[in-house]
């Protein structure tokens, strides 16, 4: 029988599921959870490391099972990247130069891994990056390694209530959200091809239906656009009594099918114990560890730091090895020197033979010829030079002066636009700032549509910024070239 264990942690509690399989048949042998204090006032900002401590040391669970955990939702940041290329290997190789302003963590002390890839059109795709700061990572470990158990996956909740919705959906393939509520934390998931597109945590200690529309509303446009924000299922998922209160408002203010993301009554035996939506994090994390679901993002495997370190071990095993291997070949080369040395001529004239050859086919208009491998250095050089030259030549032909004096034409007073930040990189212009109004904003992004030298405005994110009445957007501008 195979099992596994999920950890979902908050500030303010850790709930554990333990869930076995047995011929394709789930188990839940036991689930616990450990509230913190009421007392605190700044429970959301208490250490979780003493709650999981706590936790571990009193659930009755297997000391054998793997455990899969998820950092607390504040401790996750998200961001999208939108490129043409369509390895996974080869965009993470661009993160670090693409988004190091994105996130509110220095960016060395940062671990990303892709929670999932949507195509924006026939060229262009658009990855969801998720991150987590080390040290938060490093914390949470070590308080796993001193309860003697050892993480094997450390993913995040979205990816968590995603594993549930395909286990208990599994023929759903359509476009869909999951949204979960529990009392004093929104998360919200766009799922589209069976892939997170967009994700966001937002605290909401009592949540309101109208909060949960407005939160349904932008993550509606930020995906599909204004013109595609059809309605869509919403897996709701949460406490039993929370969900039953917001599910018919929510219906009603959205248009959109509100289904319960609830896995347990398909497989539900009369020995589990009573499970209720408020354990459906901790459920994804334990099918995570099962591998039922998608593939979800693992910061472990993710982490570049560790990646370098076995690099670098790697590389002086390598280096000793090469060591040993060039001693014994000097021995030999010494040892049968003169026997050899007619042998070696033979092969230097082979060898100079083929460079020539080489160098004729590649350069047939070069007739003469004194050292080939000099000759082809210089041509290679100017072959480099000349691209430089025009690379940067057509990456100038957006003028940022002029862009500047589009912006600003249309930030009028009254609209109360502010400019926090202004990039051009090639074609694209990424700008973010504050609008008097979420209606502001719109009518700023309209009016930027209408500009004949820009081929299209898409708004990445709008949200209230923290301590402030004044919504935060991210607008990215493609600008027309020739």
């Amino acid at each position: 029988m195979r099992g596994s264990v999920g950890i979902d942690i908050t500030g303010r509690s850790v709930r554990i599921v333990q869930i076995s399989r047995k011929h394709e048949r789930l188990f839940v042998p036991r689930t616990y959870t450990r509230q913190a204090g009421s007392q605190d006032s700044s429970a959301e900002s208490a250490p979780a490391g003493s709650l999981l401590a706590e936790a571990l040391r009193e659930a009755d669970i297997e000391p054998s099972a793997p455990v899969v955990v998820g950092l607390p939702y504040d401790k996750v940041f998200f961001s999208g990247f939108r490129t043409d290329l369509a390895k996974q290997e080869d965009v993470r190789r661009l993160l670090k130069f693409e988004l190091e302003d994105d996130f509110p963590v220095p960016f060395d002390d940062l671990v990303m891994d892709i929670c999932g890839c949507r195509s924006v059109n026939e060229r262009e795709r658009e990855y969801l990056i998720a991150a987590v700061s080390r040290r938060e990572m490093d914390m949470c470990l070590h308080e796993l390694r001193e309860t003697g158990r050892k993480c094997v996956v450390l993913s995040t909740d979205v990816c968590a209530l995603h594993a549930v919705v395909q286990v208990a959906c599994p023929d759903d393939s359509g476009p869909s959200m999951i949204l979960h509520v529990d009392g004093h934390r929104m998360i919200l998931g766009v799922v589209q091809d069976n892939d997170i597109v967009y994700a966001r945590h937002v605290a909401c200690a009592e949540p309101e239906a109208a909060t949960l529309v407005r939160e349904v509303e932008l993550a509606r446009r930020a995906v599909f656009g204004r013109q595609g924000a059809e309605p869509i299922p919403i897996f709701l998922s949460g406490p039993n009594g929370l969900v039953e209160e917001l599910s018919k408002p929510l219906a009603s203010a959205t248009g959109c099918e509100i289904r319960r993301a609830d896995l347990w009554p398909h497989v539900q035996s009369s020995q589990d114990p009573e499970l209720g939506g408020q354990y459906d994090v901790a459920l994804g994390y334990a099918l995570i560890g099962l591998g039922l679901g998608s593939d979800a993002p693992n910061f472990l495997e993710a982490d570049v730091s560790q990646a370098d370190r076995t690099a670098k071990s790697r590389a002086k095993h390598a280096a000793a090895v090469s060591v040993v291997l060039l001693a014994a070949i000097l021995a030999l080369f010494g040892a049968k020197l003169f026997g050899d040395l007619r042998t070696l001529k033979v092969e230097d004239a082979r060898l100079e033979e083929e460079i020539r050859a080489v160098f004729t086919d590649a350069f047939p208009d070069e007739k003469k010829i004194v050292n080939e491998l000099a000759q082809m250095t210089e041509h290679v050089k100017s072959l480099r030079k000349e691209r430089d030259t025009l690379a940067a030549a057509v990456g100038q032909r957006v003028r940022p002066l002029r862009i500047l004096h589009v912006l600003s034409e249309r930030m009028t007073s009254e609209k109360g636009i502010a400019i926090s930040s202004f990039s051009i990189r090639d074609a694209t212009v990424q700008l973010a700032g504050t609008g008097r109004s979420f209606e502001s904003v719109e009518q700023f992004r309209e009016e930027l549509r209408q500009v004949p030298e820009f081929a299209s405005v898409e708004l990445e994110d709008v949200a209230l910024s923290q301590g402030s009445d004044r919504p935060a957007f991210r607008l990215l501008i493609s600008v027309k070239i020739g």
